[in-house]
């Protein structure tokens, strides 16, 4: 029944359903039989049942294209094997390793001989590095190919990170452990704004990923602990995930931000309501988050920079992820300053007032007034952070006056919210 030219979907080592395309280049899915009786769902849209998702009904399309990556990323993908640009066939070739706990595997593959790592040397990492991670996706001559496959528009390079520091290329289906993401030739100190959001955010209450900057050389990048990854009795096992674009059906949207049709933040905030397995902390993270954006200066926040992840290892239990993608875009000139997901429809940081507020909080199902004690709250909180974590990064790194730009972005003390309404 199920085509030769099908992928499995492989949680670990055990199969947990078939990928397949038809004619007009759209997938379907089914679980397979064995899986249903105490597997998990693998996505909101795509719950456990017998019978399969059809092509034409887009669901089963829109979950498994939403783990590719978008724009340059993919077409450099694209030209890296000399593949037509179709869905399919970049998961057949790259769908080894993706976001979250699935592989995606050709039929006669065995995922149980599939994996292994390539250690880098110095050289080869930095080689590795100064490519942007393109090199970790070209083939290789000899062993199993690389199969990596990381959703976004970024370049980035899933890579596993040992207990020694040293790094090596994940191969087949072996699990990355961390996530490289490289300087952006076109808007200057990317890496760096990303570690001192995600370092700052932290220190108001915002979880984040572990994540820091290294040196190859005159080339800094970034290496993120992924949250998508456990160690497990010695072994490293993934988590399986799904950003909340994935989760509310990209079927349904017309992108991922919100003015271009994409999911705002009260249908983020419902989703989180209905599956999360504690959905009072996770609002509160979520709102957090948004607050943040707004004052830290990250116009970037959008659904695929959101997603559900796995309490443990192949439950049916959710959570709200630690955020990623953190970036404070309003200090990179050139780059849109308008929010992804608007404050009660207000899209310009500097024209929230507290009604804005009000209204998202309204259409979330939250309270004004925690909407008020936690804008409050962060406000005061963010000068005294980012002078700490300044001077953090700066004992690490040496002068950075590129960060003076975050630092001037900042509300200068906290409002009365009763007075901007």
């Amino acid at each position: 029944m199920i085509d030769p030219d099908a992928l499995n979907v492989w949680y670990g080592e055990r199969l947990l359903g078939y990928l397949w395309c038809n004619a007009d280049g759209r997938m379907g899915f089914q679980y397979d039989a064995a899986w249903l009786e105490d597997g998990f769902r693998l996505s909101v849209r795509l719950p456990l049942q017998a019978e399969p998702f059809p092509p034409e009904g887009r669901s089963a399309h829109a979950f498994f294209a939403n783990l590719l990556p978008e724009g340059g990323a993919r077409e450099r993908l694209v030209r890296s094997r000399r593949l037509s640009d179709n869905d399919f066939l970049l998961l057949r070739e790259f769908g080894g390793d993706c976001a979250g706990a699935l592989s995606l595997l050709p039929v006669e593959a065995d995922p149980a001989t599939a994996g292994a790592y390539a250690p880098l040397s110095s050289t080869e990492l930095h080689q590795l590095v100064l490519q942007h991670g393109r090199a970790a996706y070209a083939p290789r001559h000899g062993g199993p190919q690389p199969r990596l496959s990381l959703a976004g528009a970024q370049d980035k390079c899933p890579i596993f990170r040992g207990a020694d520091g040293h790094y090596a290329l994940p191969t087949g289906t072996a699990a990355s452990s961390h996530i490289l993401k490289f300087r952006v030739d076109e808007f200057a100190n990317v890496p760096l704004y990303e570690a001192f959001m995600n370092r700052l955010a932290q220190r108001v209450g915002v979880p984040t990923p572990e994540t820091h900057l290294e040196q190859s050389e005159e080339e800094a990048f970034l290496v993120i602990q992924r949250f998508d990854r456990t160690w497990q009795d010695g072994t490293l096992r993934r988590l399986h995930q799904e950003d909340l674009l994935q989760a509310l059906g990209p079927e349904r949207f017309r992108g991922k931000y919100e003015a271009e049709g994409g999911p705002g933040f009260p249908e983020c905030a419902g989703l989180v309501r209905e599956v999360s397995e504690d959905p009072i902390t996770d609002l509160r993270n979520l709102l957090r988050w948004q607050i943040f954006n707004t004052l830290a200066g990250n116009a970037d926040g959008h659904a695929k920079n959101l997603a559900l992840m796995q309490v443990v290892p192949g439950s049916n239990r959710w959570r709200l992820a630690p955020f990623y993608d953190l970036v404070c875009t309003r200090a990179i000139d050139g780059i849109d300053t308008r929010l992804a997901m608007s404050i009660g429809g207000e899209w310009e940081p500097e024209q929230v007032t507290a009604e804005h507020w009000h209204a998202l909080a309204r259409a979330s199902g939250l309270r004004p007034r925690l909407v008020d004690e936690l804008r409050a709250e962060m406000t005061a909180q963010l000068p005294t952070a980012c002078a700490a974590t300044r001077a953090e990064f700066e004992t690490a790194y040496g002068p950075l006056p590129a960060l003076q730009r975050i630092e001037d972005l900042l509300p200068p003390a906290a409002p009365d919210p009763s007075q901007d309404a």
